[in-house]
Order: C-alpha cells, then structure tokens, then sequence
C-alpha cells in the first residue's frame, strides 16, 4: 500500500526510520520478514545484521556538498571583481583549490543572487554610441592623401 502511494522508485530512509522499523520488527519477531513491503527483506536483514555487530548507519548517499569557506570565496571574488564564472574557477585555481568547477561557480553565484556572467559595463551599445558621439565622428570622417603608382588616393 505505501509503494502505491509513493510515486518514487527508492525510498530513502533516515537512520531514526530506519531504527524505528527494527524495534517494529524485533516485537513481530521473523513475521516480519513476510510483513515488510517498504523495503526489500534482504535489506532489512542487512540492518539486523550492521545493529548486531554493533556498526554505525550508513551515510547519507551523493557527494559532498561545497564547503562554506569555499562559498565565501567564489562569492567575494564575483562582489569585488566584474568577473563572470569562468574567470572565478581560474583565479579559485590558482589559490591551489581544485574540487571547484565551472558549473559549481555557477550554482553559486546564481544562489547568491549574482550573475553568473562578467559584467560589461553599464548601459547598451545605443548609450555607449550617444556618449562617445562627439569624438566618434572624427574618425568617421578623418581621410588622408597617398600617393600611388596611378596617381594621389584617398585612404
């Protein structure tokens, strides 16, 4: 019945679920072997066994998350410089921190808040044309004679 409502196909449980259903167990005796639907019975044995030998749960599954100090600094790096996250996975590369990648930087950044992208610089081209269109036209229109093997051209 609890298959039928979990849409998932693994059902992942946490080390006090999982304590839970073996004291469950331990008061239905070997029944529960005919009982358990939630996991396969093969894994509930394993689970009896590991608590008979007296070992540790084991860990949660996946990789590491990144660590805190190396957030900070993926996050320093993009609020004091206008560097896009490229340019951050280079210089986090060369403080000799390798476990930081390209689309690691990314994540973080945009968890941040922060634009993963460099910053270009403020306004669009039609700004940047308006601003500079006093010096601009000087080299629009700046020409100079040469002398050629067919006579004096305008270059």
């Amino acid at each position: 019945m609890t298959r039928k409502r979990v849409d998932k196909q693994r059902i992942f449980l946490t080390n006090e679920e999982r304590q839970r259903l073996l004291e469950l167990g331990d008061g239905i005796g070997s029944d529960v072997l005919k009982l358990i639907s939630i996991v396969h019975p093969r894994t509930y044995r394993r689970w009896l066994e590991r608590r008979s030998q007296g070992k540790k749960p084991t860990r949660k599954m996946g990789r590491k998350g990144t660590s805190e100090t190396i957030r900070q600094i993926v996050v320093r790096l993009a609020r004091e410089n206008q560097w896009g996250y490229g340019r951050i996975v280079g210089e986090v590369g060369k403080l000799r921190i390798r476990c930081c990648g390209r689309t690691t930087v990314r994540t973080i950044l945009k968890e941040e808040g922060l634009h993963p992208g460099p910053k270009r610089g403020p306004g669009t081209w039609d700004e940047f044309l308006k601003i500079h269109a006093d010096t601009l036209w000087q080299c629009d229109f700046f020409s100079k004679m040469v002398m050629t093997g067919t006579g004096l051209r305008q270059a």
